[in-house]
């Protein structure tokens, strides 16, 4: 599976979007997602982190504190090859409950499937199954709090909360999943490494037999990963894209993250790779999601490599490069 950081839609990206529509018609996203593609539709699942509630498809769009971003990010997000989206942020509830629910009606009729908010209590107790040709993954998304909150009703956005977690990994293996995954939107904006909740709740999460996989988003830019009993906790993976106006030139640096679990002859699964590719946007237009190890300039040479440097050192701030997590360099 593949997992990026978050689709985060300021408004540069937006005119971005309507300068690469033909004719500067409508709102087209799929360009700056293009050299993901490769990578995303190679995998048997693709979630994607959609930080942000969706406005009506005529706008009015809005940037930040109080996010409301064109739905038509949300075809282009399909033909790059994704599966699913997390939905629980700290902007989630942006423009409250219509919000919330517009968001999720579009995922819905865009064939996105999305844990993290919600329509419905019964929606809130159902587990999000995701299918896929080898087996059946268990989809968790968690935000660590609102901008605009609470919530009108307690069951309307996923918490980080261990034991509700914990509770939802044991219902979603009784409905069949095979593996467990679990988006966390926490950490310290822009700070490399990860804060006190963010490790403990990957401890807490990664020693339950339930849950195999712990990755996150939030900070806007990268940090470890790192192994804990045999599996994997991705700690940040930066933006996907985003143009933020934060001199911290990290937002600009993201990862897209490869996790390939392996089925013994017992049935049971462990985690048998995991590969990242280091990405850079710039800070201008055209802005494109660019890879830092496939051999193109981003940038240019000394941009590109002094992100790959601060990337790597991000990655393996923990030890993760002597414990098997590699660089990927072609899809």
């Amino acid at each position: 599976m593949v997992v990026t950081g978050d689709v985060l839609l300021h408004p540069p990206l937006v005119d971005q979007a309507r300068a690469d529509s033909p004719g500067g018609q409508g709102l087209d996203f799929a360009p700056m997602l293009a050299a993901e593609k490769p990578y995303v539709q190679g995998a048997d699942l693709g979630v994607c982190h959609l930080e942000t509630p969706l406005a009506p498809a005529d706008g009015p769009f809005s940037g930040y504190p109080e996010f409301s971003v064109p739905p038509q990010v949300l075809p282009a997000l399909v033909a790059t090859g994704y599966d699913a989206c997390s939905t629980a942020s700290n902007h989630t509830l942006d423009q409250g409950t219509e919000g919330v629910n517009r968001t999720l009606d579009d995922l819905d009729a865009a064939g996105l499937a999305h844990d993290g908010s919600y329509r419905t209590e019964q929606d809130a107790a159902t587990p999000t199954i995701l299918p896929t040709p080898h087996g059946r993954v268990g989809f968790i998304s968690v935000a660590y709090g609102f901008n605009d909150g609470p919530p009108d009703l307690p069951w309307q956005v996923n918490i980080l909360d261990t034991d509700a977690i914990l509770a939802k990994a044991r219902a979603a293996r009784a409905d069949g999943a095979d593996l467990v995954i679990v988006a966390v939107h926490a950490g310290t904006e822009y700070d490399t490494e990860p804060n006190s909740d963010q490790v403990s709740a990957a401890h807490t999460l990664l020693a339950s037999p339930d849950i195999d996989l712990v990755y996150g988003h939030h900070a806007h830019v990268v940090q470890p990963l790192q192994k804990i009993n045999s599996k994997w906790v991705i700690y940040g993976l930066g933006n996907n894209i985003a143009a933020q106006e934060t001199p911290v030139d990290g937002t600009h640096r993201g990862l897209l993250v490869r996790v390939t679990f392996s089925q013994d002859t017992t049935g049971a699964w462990t985690t048998s790779d995991i590969a990242w590719v280091p990405s850079l946007q710039d800070a201008g237009p055209p802005h494109r999601w660019c890879s830092l190890t496939a051999g193109a300039i981003c940038s240019s040479p000394d941009t590109d490599a002094a992100a790959l440097a601060a990337t790597t050192h991000a990655v393996n701030l923990y030890g993760a490069d002597t414990d098997g997590a590699r660089p990927l360099e072609k899809p």
